[in-house]
């Protein structure tokens, strides 16, 4: 690839992939090759079209299609073999209409092309304009016609030794005036002014073919015809990689040479880009979950209370013998419990007894003890991969995410009266006021953002070979807050250049978000302190984070001239009126 020799390139890649299957840039890289060796032929073929040698650029077209006959450059400027035959077909009907008016007329006439007398001449003249150009022409075997418009001024006129382009070019200069063929032995001689040169100068009309180049590229080819050659009629087809030029034939040839540079002086790039999204969620709880709530209560008259209020079942247990007879109440109530007989919260939530007697107290709490050990962890991956191919220092952006419809503001249609004027005002029956009110109509303003990510990338191909990306990288979202019921947008951005050679890749890492949080909840005291917290509180943390993660790889696909400046190119300049 460094020697620029792209079939072996090709082959060597090939074979590697068949060595080691696995590795996909194997594959990638010879897909790359391919794609470079079709491009190059394209270009060549229209660089060759624009010189003037058609047979070569089929030739290379053709090359082109044997490669990939699939491919999209190659199939937009060369005709499918399946339509060649109806392609004759309609040349064939077109050449017969063309007979009916002129059988004599077998191709398109080309532009008229003088054939002066070889050699130099040496001219002594003097006399009027016309008298002057006429003896100037007339040396080398060219006849003049002269327009109305031709001033008529003395001249005097010598030269040595100088040929016909040199003699016409002074002579009619001095005159302050221009020729045009007629044929090739006779010329029109004018007054040089634009509305004559609009009159009587021979326009030629190309069609130059600029093959692969995007319709913003082929607009800005179109805007150098116009504006730097002067050139009014000029028809861009964006979408066909054309541009129909009618100008003077010296203009058309500045034009070929110039957009042969500028079609061969472009770079391509294709950016592979691929995302990583990276969140992940860890909860944990662990921790002894102690009562944090003690009563205390009279556990005899509590008692007392439920053999009272159950005295038929301690009958029935004391005859049974599953209570004996002499037990007390704290006994008896205890074993219609135990025994599920009888239902009790306050007893049942009991975790112990202090005194003696009628100062018998018990001690409850709200909930049980508790021994937590938890761990809830979640991890998700995301992966996006897209190409993007562009020119040199064209713009390229790609967003992920979501369009958020905002109500930035509303108004209220219909029509509204006043209550007071329209007081008992009905119509069929139905009160005035209350239509009108039905008539109103709230319509909101809506705007959509866009909310994720949003990367913009322009490539620059060095003269290195390395490829400098001029990264725009935002990332927004919704904030928690909102001003006016508007949402109010959170928003990062990150701008750079990055340098990096042919196939290596530049790594964006970003942490979109992270959330900390923690409850304790235990005794006050014992469950601040560390080393009792674990068994004297109940600890619940939470961890969430968001990374991102952009891997950025560029391949130069086509490669940019080396030199630095173009050819210098002398066109006829026309002189001011």
């Amino acid at each position: 690839m460094d020697r620029n020799d792209l079939a072996g390139a090709e082959k060597q890649f090939l074979k590697a992939s068949k060595i080691i299957p696995s590795r996909a840039d194997y594959i990638q890289a010879a897909a790359l090759a391919h794609e470079h060796r079709v491009t190059e032929l394209v270009q060549q073929a229209g660089r060759a079209r624009l010189l003037g040698h058609p047979e070569k650029a089929d030739a290379l077209l053709a090359d082109a299609r044997r490669l990939d006959p699939q491919n999209n450059i190659v199939t937009q400027h060369a005709e499918p073999a399946n339509r060649q035959p109806a392609l004759h077909r309609q040349i064939e009907i077109r050449d017969a209409q063309q007979n009916l008016f002129s059988r004599d007329i077998n191709h398109i006439a080309g532009p008229i092309a003088l054939v002066p007398a070889a050699g130099n001449k040496e001219l002594h003249l003097r006399g009027d304009t016309q008298q002057v150009l006429q003896g100037v022409f007339s040396q080398f075997g060219i006849r003049t016609v002269f327009d109305d418009s031709t001033e008529r001024k003395q001249l005097r006129l010598d030269l040595d030794s100088v040929s016909y382009q040199r003699a016409t070019d002074i002579a009619l200069s001095m005159a302050h005036a221009f020729a045009t063929p007629v044929d090739d032995h006779t010329v029109l001689i004018a007054n040089d002014t634009t509305e004559n040169r609009q009159r009587l100068e021979h326009q030629l009309q190309e069609t130059v073919y600029v093959p692969g180049f995007t319709p913003a590229q082929m607009k800005e080819l179109g805007t150098v015809v116009q504006s730097v050659f002067d050139v009014k009629k000029a028809s861009v087809q964006s979408n066909g990689g054309t541009i129909a030029i009618r100008a003077p034939e010296d203009t058309l040839s500045a034009i070929n040479l110039t957009l042969a540079d500028l079609v061969d002086g472009g770079a391509e790039v294709v950016l592979d880009i691929s995302l990583y999204t990276v969140d992940r969620t860890r909860q944990r709880n662990i921790g002894v979950q102690l009562p944090q709530q003690l009563g205390v209560y009279n556990a005899e008259s509590a008692a007392h209370d439920i053999v009272t209020a159950n005295q038929s079942l301690v009958d029935q247990a004391i005859a049974q013998g599953l209570v004996p007879a002499d037990a007390n109440d704290i006994t008896i109530a205890l074993a219609l419990i135990s025994s599920g007989l009888v239902q009790s919260s306050l007893l049942a939530n009991t975790i112990g007894f202090f005194g003696g007697g009628l100062t018998l107290s018990g001690v409850t709490t709200n909930a049980a003890t508790t021994f937590n050990l938890a761990l809830n962890s979640s991890d998700t991956r995301a992966l996006d991969t897209i190409k993007l191919r562009l020119s040199d220092r064209e713009t390229g952006t790609f967003r992920s995410g979501t369009r958020y419809p905002i109500i930035t503001s509303t108004y209220s249609s219909g029509i509204t009266g006043n209550s007071s004027s329209l007081a008992g005002v009905t119509i069929n029956g139905v009160s005035a006021q209350s239509l009108l009110n039905q008539a109103s109509v709230t319509i909101p303003q809506i705007q959509f953002e866009d909310l994720g990510l949003t990367l913009k990338a322009t490539p620059t191909v060095q003269k290195s070979g390395e490829v400098s990306m001029q990264l725009d990288l935002k990332i927004e979202a919704l904030g928690t807050a909102a001003l006016n019921n508007i949402p109010v947008l959170a928003n990062r951005q990150f701008i750079s250049t990055v340098t990096v050679g042919d196939g290596e890749s530049a790594l964006l890492a970003s942490s979109l978000s992270k959330t900390e949080s923690a409850a304790i909840s235990g005794l006050p005291g014992l469950g601040e302190l560390p080393g009792f917290q674990t068994a004297t509180a109940n600890k619940v943390s939470e961890q969430d984070t968001s990374e991102l993660v952009l891997l950025i790889t560029p391949h130069v696909v086509r490669h940019r001239k080396d030199n630095t400046v173009g050819p210098r190119i002398a066109f006829e300049q026309r002189l001011p009126d």
